[in-house]
């Protein structure tokens, strides 16, 4: 029993070949299964004393870790795994030394292979920001330059067309002009991925106008209503992108004003189909019909600050200059500040 007592760390594996070192972990396997036999026999050729017969397992045991130990190109401080193995040949004997030995050898092979592959998800703790620049990088100043001033005067084209491509996640109304900006540029690269993603932005509008046309007459009045009315804004949202075309302009026009319509006429009390059909109106030049609109959208809980500058825009182009200065009065004084309604507010006190 003295042998369990020595430390799995301290046990010396001398430098012997492989072969001679599988040829002994073979033997103790021998050894493990003749002993075992002889206890199922219930005789035993060693000496007929169980003491004799734990320690010559235990010693044959220890042999077939250090053998398994010394094929796996373990080192002395695993002493866990040594311990583990040793525990599986104890416990396990003939199965121990050599199944347990080919088990874990494969594992630490398709471990060592498995970390050839790169991970796609690394968890790390969340890194703590210095407050300061540091020390010995150089502070850089702020570029507050628009993107349409970038395309305009910045040298550096791999930039400018990494900026172009994430300008696609942004809403049409927003950076349809950055997009007619870049396709002025010299770089071909960025021009003609300037073209393709406001193409890419009028196919996909389209798709979902078709796409809404065949489910408007399915569900409730409310449903109706504001499926009619993403129409209309999808409609306002082309407009952005065919504004300088006279005639995809007008009809554009006319299908956002139906489509507000419609939505109008299955919910009344929609006030932002009100409110898109007075924007709408405004550009076709029907000031009597944006001016209804507007009113509608306001009594029907619109904010004022929103509505007012439409309305009084709809005046201004009726000619009803004291109306504008009216309107106008009403906003907010940090709405009437905030540009460019400020010097138009200015212009009008």
């Amino acid at each position: 029993m003295a042998v369990l007592m020595v430390p799995m760390s301290l046990v010396r594996v001398p430098m012997l070949p492989d072969s001679l070192v599988a040829g002994l972990l073979l033997i103790a396997a021998l050894a493990q299964t003749l002993l075992l036999g002889d206890l199922l026999a219930g005789h035993a050729w060693w000496g007929s004393t169980v003491p004799s017969w734990i320690c010559l397992h235990v010693l044959s045991s220890l042999v077939a870790t250090v053998c398994a130990a010394r094929l796996m190109r373990v080192g002395r401080q695993a002493g866990g795994f040594l311990a583990l193995l040793f525990g599986f040949n104890v416990l396990m004997p003939v199965a121990g030394p050599m199944a347990g030995f080919a088990a874990l050898a494969f594992g630490a092979k398709q471990s060592r292979l498995r970390k050839r592959v790169p991970d796609h998800w690394i968890v790390t703790r969340r890194a703590e920001l210095p407050f300061t620049t540091p020390q010995g990088r150089q502070v850089t100043r702020i570029d507050s330059r628009g993107f349409e001033e970038h395309l305009m005067y910045s040298s550096d084209n791999d930039d400018l067309y990494r900026k172009v491509l994430s300008a696609a996640n942004i809403p049409a109304s927003l950076s349809v002009s950055t997009f007619k900006t870049a396709m002025r540029h010299t770089d071909e690269r960025i021009r003609l991925t300037a073209y393709n993603m406001l193409d890419r932005k009028v196919t996909e509008l389209n798709r979902q106008i078709q796409q809404l046309e065949r489910q408007v007459a399915d569900g409730n009045s409310r449903q109706m209503s504001n499926t009619w009315l993403q129409i209309a804004s999808n409609y306002w949202e082309l407009l952005t992108l065919e504004k300088d075309e006279p005639v995809a302009r007008k009809q554009l026009l006319s299908k956002a004003a139906d489509a507000a319509i419609q939505a109008i006429v299955a919910m009344p009390i929609n006030r932002n189909a009100h409110f898109l059909l007075g924007r709408v109106s405004l550009l076709q030049g029907d000031m009597r019909r944006a001016n209804v609109a507007f009113q509608k959208a306001r009594a029907l809980g619109m904010p004022a600050d929103k509505v007012m500058p439409y309305l009084a825009e709809a005046a201004f182009m009726r000619h009803d200059f004291k109306q504008v200065r009216s309107l106008l009065q009403q906003l907010d004084p940090a709405i009437r500040a905030y540009p460019p309604l400020s010097h138009v507010s200015e212009y009008w006190s």
